[in-house]
């Protein structure tokens, strides 16, 4: 089977994402740890969040896998505080993560003093994110994918070139804008680009 284009979510841009605002939030040092799951995305999310560090003061102390389970997530969690003492981030490849990383900090006291950011934006990460729980979570929007899959169909039925790949819109969320993107929602809290819909527009 050809497959005509790709429409879907960069990961590893995301990952940078998450990086910039870890060095926001720490003020451009510390330690660090990652916590991924087993796909090719996690994989993606992290390298990203390392090239973003990369050349920094931020350090990536330690790394585990918790198969996106928030209860593997905060065992991870709490060996790696025990282990690192000094770690003031996680990155987490998902919010689900996340929320166990958020659960181990709380358990040993360090709220405020860890940052714990994720990636998806599902409902209790946002609720987190606005409670101050975690520190961010990159949004990703499953509804332009399959908007821009139906675009893409259409498109391609009139005759149309599509374009290789698209990647779609990531957010970073964060207590300052949490507000307006869960307004938004199931659209991103801002205009993005959709080459699909210039297509089908050109070939009316």
């Amino acid at each position: 089977m050809r497959i005509g284009t790709y429409i879907g979510t960069d990961d590893a841009a995301a990952g940078e994402l998450a990086a910039t605002e870890m060095l926001s939030v720490l003020g451009g040092h510390g330690e660090v740890a990652l916590v991924g799951g087993y796909s090719v995305g996690s994989t993606l999310r992290l390298s990203g969040f390392t090239r973003g560090v990369a050349g920094t003061q931020i350090k990536i102390v330690a790394r585990a896998d918790a198969g996106y389970d928030r209860g593997r997530a905060q065992l991870a969690a709490r060996r790696i505080l025990r282990d690192h003492p000094n770690v003031a981030g996680f990155f987490a490849a998902n919010d689900v993560m996340a929320l166990g990383i958020a659960d181990a900090v709380q358990a040993a006291h360090k709220r405020g003093a860890v940052e714990v950011i994720g990636m998806d934006a599902i409902p209790a990460a946002l609720d987190a994110v606005r409670a101050g729980v975690l520190s961010g979570t990159v949004a990703q929007y499953p509804y332009v994918m399959g908007r821009m899959a139906i675009e893409a169909c259409i498109a391609a039925a009139r005759g149309a070139k599509l374009p290789a790949r698209v990647n779609t819109p990531i957010v970073l969320v964060t207590k300052k804008n949490v507000a307006e993107a869960n307004a938004a929602f199931p659209m991103p809290p801002r205009p993005y680009a959709d080459p699909f819909a210039r297509l089908l527009h050109g070939h009316r």
